[in-house]
């Protein structure tokens, strides 16, 4: 898939999620969510969601950020310094921006773990880890020559980003 195709659907697939949203459709979604999450409620499972969501939030994504920098900076790999430059800052901002166009209220959910006063919609650690590991598998796939490795690291950054963006249906 040519990446003005792949660029294409996936703004068709958030221009169709923000009119969802808009329309309040996914409410019935999120009540059958939080109902699926109360059942698989254990102690283990919600210190694994704990521990899981720490590593998309906004303090550990500065360090990482800033640590990747620092690795960039000593390679004098001003390429890929550019782009994560403009990548996690940006998708922050972003992300930001979006959350007060769209005002999307939090899911009133019966036992909330973390109680946030921010709109919902988009998920800050959901965008920011999404971004960040997305952009640490493409660093390390441009310089990984065996495709063997590639596709781990392609499908441990999917698995890593998935578990983020999961996570946050049980916490908040």
């Amino acid at each position: 898939m040519s990446q003005r195709r792949a660029l294409t659907l996936s703004l068709l697939a958030f221009l169709v999620l923000v009119t969802a949203i808009k329309v309040n459709v996914l409410a019935p979604f999120d009540e059958a969510a939080e109902a699926w999450v109360q059942q698989q409620v254990t102690p283990v499972h919600t210190a694994l969601m704990l521990l899981v969501t720490q590593l998309a939030s906004t303090a550990v994504m500065v360090v990482l950020t800033a640590l990747v920098a620092a690795v960039l900076v000593l390679r004098r790999s001003n390429y890929w310094l550019g782009r994560l430059g403009l990548s996690v800052p940006g998708c922050i901002l972003l992300n930001e921006v979006l959350k007060y166009l769209f005002h999307r209220s939090r899911p009133a959910l019966a036992h909330p773990l973390v109680k946030l006063e921010t709109y919902s919609f988009p998920s800050g650690h959901a965008v920011s880890a999404t971004v960040f590991y997305g952009f640490l598998a493409i660093l390390s796939c441009s310089s990984v020559p065996s495709k063997v490795r590639r596709v781990v690291i392609r499908r441990a950054a999917w698995l890593n980003i998935v578990a983020m963006v999961t996570n946050r249906h049980r916490l908040a």
